[in-house]
């Protein structure tokens, strides 16, 4: 099987939450033209890591936001994919859900958070709830497990998943071209993947920077299918073989 998938690099301002959906959303719209299979977004792209507390940008699953994303499968009879922070009573969660044609397939909570005692605006495990590990869910296009930015940089998680998950989705929001984790793993694990992050401009403490973040496919043998430009908001299409 082939999976068509548009990959998304997209351009967010840490904090500007509605523009960012807006932004977001245009590009997923944009992106149905092509027909996909599966559309996957940035990690937390929406709220970013500020230099504020995070709690206040937790959202329910069934809020407006993700609705529209959830709508937005359901038009292009596909599966959504991205990030998002979420309440929780003891605090927010990074998670990330799939939408598959109007419907939930899968939600994921970031188990393995950020550690940045440098930048605390930035460190996972005071702003944030872990999640119970890696999972593997089932689909309509097989087996796949979602690794949220950190924990694909960790070798230990996609071996919890590899013989398990027949490919991986890979929502990212770093600094930089994360592209090497899913190149690197597709090599040693003959697993296939998909990468998104955000690009544009990212917060550094005391001021914003150009962030030249990737999105792109990556097949088991870890050659490249598609990838963007580094620091450029794209979508990229392209044929996953799974």
């Amino acid at each position: 099987m082939n999976l068509r998938i548009a990959a998304l690099a997209l351009a967010t301002v840490d904090g500007m939450v509605e523009a960012n959906y807006e932004r977001a959303r245009r590009l997923g719209e944009i992106s149905l033209d092509s027909k996909p299979d599966i559309v996957l977004l940035p990690e937390a792209f929406a709220a970013g890591y500020c230099g504020i507390d995070l709690r206040p940008f937790g959202e329910p699953l069934d809020g407006p936001h993700l609705e529209s994303f959830r709508k937005l499968s359901e038009t292009g009879g596909c599966m959504v994919v991205l990030g998002y922070l979420e309440s929780a009573p003891q605090g927010i969660y990074n998670a990330a859900v799939a939408f598959d044609r109007g419907h939930v397939a899968a939600r994921h909570y970031k188990s393995s958070l950020w550690p940045d005692d440098r930048r605390p605006y930035r460190d996972e495990r005071s702003l944030m709830l872990a999640g119970p590990g890696m999972e593997v869910f089932e689909s309509r296009f097989g087996r796949f497990a979602l690794l949220i930015c950190y924990e694909n940089t960790l070798a230990s998680n996609w071996d919890a998943v590899s013989g398990r998950a027949d490919f991986v989705l890979s929502p990212y929001n770093c600094e930089g071209d994360p592209s090497r984790y899913n190149i690197e793993n597709a090599k040693r694990l003959n697993l296939p993947s998909a990468w998104a992050t955000r690009t544009g401009t990212v917060y550094q403490g005391k001021r914003y920077m150009p962030n030249p973040g990737t999105a792109g496919l990556v097949d088991r043998a870890g050659h490249v299918i598609a990838k963007s430009q580094p620091g450029v908001e794209e979508i990229i299409v392209g044929e996953l073989p799974v």
